[in-house]
C-alpha cells in the first residue's frame, strides 16, 4: 500500500476487520507462546472441527497471501495455465507471475461470474481456476453452480476458492467446494475477525494438496502466538463478529445508496467494502484524502471499506456528503479572492457571480471586518459573499471554529474551502469541510505546493474559476 500522509486517521483502504474488545488481548498474556517455535497444530484441530473436516485436510498460513503463494508455486509452472476473472485481488494475479505461470485473464466488472466464459478456456494447460467470492474490489459473487460446474469441467486442476471475505456474504461457498476433490478453499482471520495484524490465513484441501502447500515454503509459516489468538477468536468471538458483520452490511447498503444517488455506478457488494466507478471517482478519492479518511484506488474504480463501527461510519458518509454534495463554497480572502498587498482582484467577479448562483458563497479570513466588507466592495464582489467571518468574529486558521462559524450562517451542512496556506487547510479539516488550495506561482512555487500538499490539500487549483468545472463535473 503507498505511503499516505501524516494527516490521514481514518484508513479504510485495505478491508480490515474491527479489532476484538480488550478482554480478548487478556487472555493472551503469555511469554511461552512467543519465545518458541510454533511445533503444534492445534489450530488446525480447531478449524478442522469448526468445518467439518480432519486436521489432514488444513493448512495455516501467514495469512491469505501465504496460502495464495504457495499454492501458485504448487501447481504452476511455465507452460501452465491459470484462469482469473478480473479485477480481482491483486497479488492473486502477482502470485501467478512469480510462479512462471500463464495468466489468462477474463473480464468480471459486472453481473454473474462469467462462468461460460471460463469452462470455454479449460484446456490441457489449465493448472489453477480462480473463484473469488465475494470478489475484491468490486463485491460481486459467484455461486454454488459455478464451483461445482468448473469442478466438473477441470478434474485436472485445481480449483481456488477464496473466500476471505465469506462472512460477509448470504452464501457462503465452502461447503460446496469441501465436497469436491480437486477444490482448496482459501478463508483468513484477517476480515471479519480483525486479526489482520497477525496474518493467520488457511486452506481447506486434500491431504495431498496440504502436503504441497507445506512443502513449497518454509516450516513455520504461522507464529505460536498468532495461532493461539485465531483459535481463541474463533472460540470466543463468535457475538462480536456477528455484531460487526451486521453493522458492515447496514453500512455497505447506507453508502452505496449514497454513492448511487450522486451519479456514481456502485454494484451489490458481498464484502465489507463498496466498489464505485464513474467520472466523479478521482475527485471522491482526493477529497476524503483531504479529509484524513484514505480509500483505494482499484481497476478504475474506488475501493472504500466500511468500518463496522457508527462513529466511523458517520464521518464517512459526511466526507462523502462533502465530497459530492457541497451546500456551501467558502473562501480564504487575501491570496484567493484578492491580492491585498497589491490591492487587485484575484476572482473575477463574473465567476463569483455564477458559483454563488449554484451554492451559497462565504469568505472566513483573518483580517478586521471593516477591511475585508472595504476589499470586497472595492472590487465588486461583496454581493456573491453571503456570510463573512473575520478577525472580529472567532479564533484566526488553524482553529476550525471560523469555517464552523461560516457554514453555520450559510444554514449548510457541508461544504469546500478554497485557501492558499496550509492554515486554511487545516481548518477546513477540522471542520469537515473539503480543503482546497490555490497553486503557487511565482519564486518557490514548488516548495509552497509541497507544503499546501503535505497540509493535506485534496487538490491545487488555479483558483475560484477552476471550481466552475469541478462543480460541472459533478453533474452541478
Amino acid at each position: 500500500m503507498p505511503v499516505l500522509p501524516a494527516h490521514v486517521d481514518l484508513r479504510l483502504d485495505g478491508n480490515q476487520g474491527r479489532a476484538p474488545g480488550p478482554d480478548f488481548f487478556a487472555a493472551l498474556a503469555d511469554a511461552e507462546a512467543v519465545r518458541r517455535y510454533p511445533l503444534d497444530r492445534d489450530l488446525e484441530q480447531v478449524l478442522a472441527a469448526h468445518h467439518g473436516v480432519v486436521p489432514e485436510q488444513v493448512f495455516v498460513g501467514a495469512g491469505g497471501d501465504d496460502v495464495l503463494d504457495r499454492l501458485c508455486r504448487a501447481v504452476l509452472e511455465p507452460g501452465r495455465e491459470a484462469i482469473v476473472p478480473v479485477p480481482t485481488f491483486e497479488m492473486l494475479e502477482r502470485h501467478v507471475a512469480s510462479s512462471g505461470g500463464t495468466l489468462l485473464a477474463l473480464p468480471w466488472q459486472q453481473g454473474p461470474w462469467p462462468r461460460a466464459e471460463v469452462l470455454a478456456r479449460v484446456g490441457p494447460a489449465t493448472a489453477l481456476v480462480a473463484l473469488v467470492s465475494p470478489n475484491n474490489p468490486t463485491g460481486l459473487v459467484a455461486s454454488a453452480e459455478d464451483v461445482r460446474a468448473v469442478a466438473a469441467a477441470a478434474p485436472h486442476a485445481v480449483l481456488l476458492v477464496d473466500a476471505a471475505y465469506a462472512e460477509f456474504a448470504d452464501q457462503d461457498l465452502t461447503q460446496v467446494a469441501l465436497g469436491l476433490p480437486n477444490a482448496v478453499v482459501l478463508r483468513t482471520f484477517s476480515k471479519a475477525h480483525g486479526l489482520a495484524g497477525l496474518r493467520v490465513g488457511y486452506a481447506l484441501a486434500a491431504p495431498a494438496v496440504v502436503g504441497w502447500l507445506r512443502a513449497v515454503g518454509g516450516a513455520f509459516p504461522c507464529g505460536t502466538w498468532a495461532r493461539r489468538a485465531a483459535a481463541h477468536r474463533l472460540a470466543t468471538g463468535a457475538a462480536e463478529v456477528a455484531d460487526y458483520v451486521a453493522q458492515v452490511r447496514h453500512e455497505r447498503q447506507v453508502l452505496r445508496e449514497q454513492l448511487l444517488a450522486a451519479g456514481l455506478v456502485v454494484a451489490p457488494s458481498s464484502g465489507n467494502f463498496v466498489f464505485a466507478e464513474g467520472p466523479g471517482v478521482a475527485w471522491l478519492h482526493e477529497a476524503l484524502l483531504g479529509l484524513g479518511i484514505a480509500t483505494r484506488r482499484l481497476a478504475g474504480g474506488l475501493r472504500i471499506t466500511v468500518p463496522g463501527q457508527p462513529e466511523a461510519f458517520a464521518r464517512l458518509t459526511a466526507a462523502v456528503a462533502a465530497a459530492l454534495a457541497p451546500n456551501a463554497l467558502l473562501f480564504d480572502l487575501d491570496g484567493v479572492l484578492v491580492d491585498l498587498y497589491a490591492r487587485r482582484a484575484l476572482a473575477a467577479k463574473d465567476v463569483l457571480e455564477v458559483l454563488g448562483r449554484q451554492l451559497p458563497i462565504g469568505v472566513v479570513t483573518s483580517c478586521p471586518r471593516r477591511l475585508a466588507e472595504s476589499v470586497l466592495e472595492r472590487h465588486g464582489l461583496a454581493a456573491s459573499v453571503r456570510a463573512l467571518v473575520t478577525a472580529d468574529d472567532a479564533p484566526a486558521k488553524p482553529d476550525p471554529a471560523p469555517v464552523r462559524l461560516c457554514l453555520s450562517r450559510l444554514q449548510a451542512t457541508s461544504g469546500w474551502l478554497l485557501g492558499d496556506n496550509p492554515g486554511d487547510l487545516l481548518a477546513a479539516r477540522g471542520a469537515g469541510v473539503v480543503p482546497l488550495a490555490v497553486t503557487p506561482v511565482g519564486v518557490g512555487a514548488e516548495a509552497h505546493a509541497a507544503r499546501l500538499r503535505a497540509a493535506g490539500a485534496a487538490r491545487l487549483v488555479a483558483g475560484p474559476a477552476a471550481l466552475l468545472e469541478l462543480l460541472a463535473a459533478l453533474g452541478r
